[in-house]
């Protein structure tokens, strides 16, 4: 990735596509812009609004001629375009193995450190994941996100060289038994019958013995694809397991999992807003998913919340000024006719869904 210098501008020297180098907060302490956060238009002008005099910026500097240029710095356009040829390499490896029954192991470790390492480390990666047009190929575009929302999680969770790399195989594979699921199941446009869901659940075991068939497949790997519909609980599947006895990477790919799974379109219900996916999260980071995970999701999740114009369920549209109290508060909005609303005050108005992030 780009070697990166900080300097500080003043707010009327900021342009839209400059990276935030560390978190900006109020004068009496609320989080407005988190590190990382690539600044648009309105997050610049937000920055006015909260009377922030100076921002330190995240700078591209020289790197060796021997290194990959990264296809983006602020670009969204050039972002998608290379999200959509991930995406079109995964649908190839999968359709081979749905064939042929053969993981090409090798070849997917090498697609996930060349293809998906650079998206994790993307600026702005989770708002650019929300912005995607999906199209039928949900369960391609779902394992590719996975994989980049697991190492988003787990670089903020601390981790990283071999055991983040790992854990970003593990998000890309976690799903690779879906590819012995028949199509008439897997894309089936409504419920599943009881029937069909037992054979849609044998995906974590089928997944399991794809790649245990693999000479020198790393544990790690099976291990988070057999049990990352595992629930903190026992409520979860194959094997019921609860607590830690479920590994530390299902943990953080059950989180992925859920997180896209509700902001991604699918044939039988329409995307939920990010919003509403925090609450669900939170009210399941008790018993179901992993506390620590979720709490460090969420805390971090909500920087990206910042500056994105959402519908209101009155109508109107408005802009996120503050995404609300840690965890699961509900965030203060300014709409075009400058009204402030405090949602987690005024609960009769709510985000109807997401315009721009």
């Amino acid at each position: 990735m780009l070697n990166r210098q900080v300097e500080k501008y003043s707010v009327s020297e900021l342009q839209a596509g400059m990276i935030v180098a560390e978190l900006m907060t109020s004068e009496d302490g609320k989080a407005i812009l988190g590190a990382g956060t690539v600044l648009t238009d309105n997050r610049i002008r937000l920055l006015q609004q909260w009377g922030v005099d100076r921002v330190s910026v995240l700078l591209p500097q020289s790197r060796p001629e021997t290194a990959q240029e990264t296809p983006w710095s602020f670009d969204r356009e050039a972002f998608n375009a290379y999200y959509k040829d991930t995406v079109d390499l995964v649908k190839t490896a999968f359709k081979s193995i749905s064939l042929f029954r053969e993981v090409p192991v090798a070849r997917m470790q090498e697609l996930a450190n060349e293809k998906i390492d650079p998206l994790v480390d993307a600026p702005g990666v989770m708002n650019h994941l929300l912005m995607i047009r999906h199209t039928d190929d949900y369960t391609f575009e779902h394992s590719v996100n996975v994989a980049v929302l697991s190492g988003v999680i787990g670089k903020w969770m601390g981790l990283k060289g071999q055991n983040l790399r790992d854990l970003i195989f593990a998000g890309l594979m976690h799903d690779i038994g879906k590819s012995q699921v028949p199509p008439e199941i897997l894309n089936k446009p409504g419920k599943l019958s009881a029937e069909e869901m037992d054979i849609m659940k044998r995906h974590t075991i089928q997944g399991y013995y794809l790649l245990k068939e693999v000479p020198r497949t790393p544990l790690v790997i099976m291990w988070s694809v057999l049990q990352h519909h595992e629930r903190m609980d026992g409520s979860g599947y194959p094997l019921h397991l609860r607590g830690s006895n479920i590994h530390e990477f299902a943990r953080i790919i059950s989180v992925a999992d859920v997180y896209d799974a509700m902001t991604s379109d699918r044939v039988y219900r329409r995307r939920t807003t990010p919003y509403h996916v925090v609450e669900a999260l939170f009210r399941q980071m008790f018993n179901v998913l992993d506390p620590v995970v979720c709490s460090k999701f969420l805390y971090h999740v909500k920087d990206f919340m910042t500056g994105n114009i959402v519908m209101l369920s009155d109508g109107r549209q408005a802009e996120i000024v503050h995404p609300g109290a840690f965890p699961a508060g509900l965030p203060l909005v300014k709409t075009t006719d400058g009204q402030f609303i405090n949602l987690e005050q005024k609960r009769d108005i709510t985000i109807y869904g997401l315009i721009s992030a």
